[in-house]
């Protein structure tokens, strides 16, 4: 028999909710009738409520992000630990007000799959790629050995690591955004502003503006009587680099090229080495086979040169190689990286050793961000305020000019 989630008002006056079974919503309400109750709020237990239209989401397609991602594994595995059923789980994933609009919408349909027979692995699969392969992959080992609660909680780590990576960057670059637009915002009004009341004087009276005015004039000038062309080849620019990144060719040439860069180079190198080695870790410690498992952590990475190494790798494997020996020989991954796979593949402790050069080069990515947010911040206001300070000084000087210009 169904059950319903009510919020009512109760005899007293007080808001009361709790749960009530009944045949249909229709008896659930003539049974909170009966008690003398006046329901404001029924939902069936496990139904998610109606999304609105302004909270749904525009794109709605494709892989869920590592943020909801982990969100949504987070929540079902507190749940599972608690060894609820995995359909009970899902209808209280469903109402947990930290949930999303899509991932209610995804997590109806798979309670209706789970509901039907199939395991949650099976209807995670059946999302149409909103959940990447590694991660169904492992709740399927765990549903084979019986612990999904330790998997599902794995993985939440995995995520949420993940995530907070990526905020984290994402929080550095706040700061130096907000001074880049009050520069130019400056460097706006000031050539829009000023230099139109400015430089007629200047001209009257025939006089040589500064060297600067002049350069921001002649730019205003070409900006204002350009601009239609202008818009047409930034929108040609960004159609063409949008192009290229669609294109395979053009992507492995460009990550070849930023794995060349002595900066960022050395923080994509330690990028990718630490997320493949983290999901290789987890996925090989759950029984996943290691040819499946070095596939699927290949899947993961982003930057196409790595991807293609760990394929080639995959089919040396296949041929009876070891796993360390053409990652060796790609001189893409770091050496103490191919050491530790060296010692986890001669002890036969692959995962621990691929888990612990996940936590090095992982806290090595995060000391490298905070240094560069650390560096970045005082040379970035150095350098706008030294932009922003020529200006004003130009501009005081020519307003002193124009004074002087009008005193003759």
């Amino acid at each position: 028999m169904p059950r319903y989630n009510y919020k009512a008002y109760g005899t007293n006056g007080a808001v009361e909710t709790g749960e009530i079974a009944a045949a249909s919503r229709g008896s659930a309400l003539e049974a909170l009738a009966h008690r003398g109750q006046v329901p404001v709020d029924l939902v069936e237990r496990g139904a998610a409520a109606p999304i609105k239209w302004w909270q749904r989401e525009i794109f709605a397609a494709g892989a869920l992000s590592t943020a909801q991602l982990a969100i949504f594994t987070r929540e079902l595995a507190s749940l599972a630990k608690a060894e609820l059923p995995i359909d009970d789980a899902l209808r209280i994933v469903a109402v947990q007000p930290s949930i999303p609009a899509r991932l209610r919408q995804i997590n109806a349909k798979l309670l209706e799959r789970v509901r039907e027979g199939q395991s949650l692995s099976e209807a995670l699969a059946a999302q149409d790629g909103a959940f990447p392969e590694y991660y169904w992959r492992l709740i399927r080992a765990g549903e084979a050995q019986g612990s999904m609660g330790s998997v599902l909680d794995e993985l939440a780590i995995l995520l949420e690591r993940s995530a907070e990576a990526r905020a984290q960057a994402s929080s550095s670059l706040v700061y130096p955004a907000v001074l880049i637009v009050a520069a130019l915002a400056a460097v706006g009004v000031i050539t829009s502003v000023l230099l139109p009341a400015i430089m007629p004087i200047f001209e009257d009276a025939k006089a040589t503006p500064p060297a600067l005015l002049r350069v921001l004039a002649a730019g205003h000038a070409v900006l204002a009587s350009n601009w239609l062309l202008i818009i047409i080849a930034l929108a040609a620019v960004i159609a063409g680099m949008l192009s290229a990144m669609n294109n395979e060719a053009a992507r492995f040439t460009l990550d070849r090229l930023v794995l060349r860069l002595p900066i960022a180079g050395r923080f994509v190198r330690e990028r990718e080495t630490a997320r493949f080695a983290r999901t290789l870790s987890a996925l090989v410690r759950n029984g996943v086979p290691v040819l499946d498992s070095v596939r699927i952590a290949g899947g993961v990475l982003t930057n196409r040169v790595f991807a293609q190494t760990i394929q080639q790798a995959g089919e040396d494997i296949r041929e009876g190689g070891v796993l360390s020996r053409p990652l060796s020989r790609s001189g893409l991954f770091p050496d103490l990286f191919l050491r530790l796979a060296v010692v986890g593949e001669e002890t036969g402790h692959l995962d621990a050793m691929y888990l612990r050069a996940a936590e090095i080069y992982e806290a090595s990515q995060q000391r490298q961000v905070q240094r560069l947010t650390t560096l970045i911040t005082p040379v970035l206001t150095l350098i706008i305020g030294g932009i922003v300070g020529t200006l004003i000084l130009s501009v005081m000087g020519a307003i002193l000019s124009v004074n002087e210009l009008a005193l003759q």
